[in-house]
């Protein structure tokens, strides 16, 4: 506890003065009578910042809770609708549309087992267009047929279903003979032969080339992907 000394009244003041209540403040409080104030006060402030914080909580509780409700109210609509539709599509306006996707489906294996050994030509055409690049040489002529069953110009292994027979010219001899080597180790063809080479002018060269196809050239849109990419 702190105390304060009273001053001896001066001889030179006036009894007016001397009556005077003087002004004098003193903390005569225990140090332990305001530690525990200020406990309380900082308990009273952690409790109220818990409470706001419990509050905040059970306000987003609150408001996921709704949300969670709405959309489950949506799904079950939106099944609902959709169980509908499915049992209507038999009867009602959607019954044409049905049919017509289900006639696709028919279509689409019906056209599988029809073009099982469908030829894609362009797939052909096109991979030996790309070699010809490949070697510098100019193609001026591709010239195929399939062998018809039963025919007896037809090959006699049953892997080779055709012929193949490519015009075109190049520089030189050895440019040719390239080409040829290239076309050997395609799976499409097989059996690559020259059946004449003649020179124009001593400039260039023109050639022909007979191949066999292969039953690995059938390919399509409706059987398995073409090697090359084609259609």
């Amino acid at each position: 506890m702190s105390t304060t000394a009273l001053m001896p009244v001066d001889p030179t003041v006036s009894p007016q003065q001397a009556a005077r209540v003087l002004s004098i403040r003193a903390d005569l409080l225990p140090q332990e009578i305001r530690d525990s104030r200020r406990s309380r006060r900082v308990r009273s402030l952690i409790a109220f910042v818990v409470l706001l914080v419990v509050a905040g909580l059970g306000a987003w509780y609150w408001q996921a809770t709704l949300d969670k409700q709405a959309a489950d109210e949506e799904y079950e609509q939106m099944f609902q609708t959709l169980t509908k539709t499915r049992a209507d599509q038999k009867t009602s306006e959607l019954k044409t549309l049905v049919e017509y996707q289900e006639g696709g489906k028919l279509l689409n294996t019906e056209l599988t087992a029809i073009l099982a050994d469908d030829l894609s030509w362009t797939n052909l055409i096109n991979l030996i267009r790309d070699e010809a690049k490949d070697e510098d040489v100019t193609l001026t002529e591709l010239s195929a047929g399939l062998a018809a069953n039963g025919n007896s110009s037809a090959p006699t292994d049953s892997s080779e279903i055709g012929t193949l027979t490519v015009s075109g010219s190049a520089d030189n001899k050895k440019i040719v003979a390239d080409f040829v080597n290239r076309l050997g180790v395609l799976e499409l063809v097989t059996n690559p032969f020259v059946t004449s080479v003649s020179q124009v002018d001593r400039t260039y060269y023109t050639f022909s080339i007979t191949l066999t196809i292969t039953d690995k050239a059938r390919c399509g849109r409706f059987t398995e992907e073409c090697p090359s990419g084609g259609k």
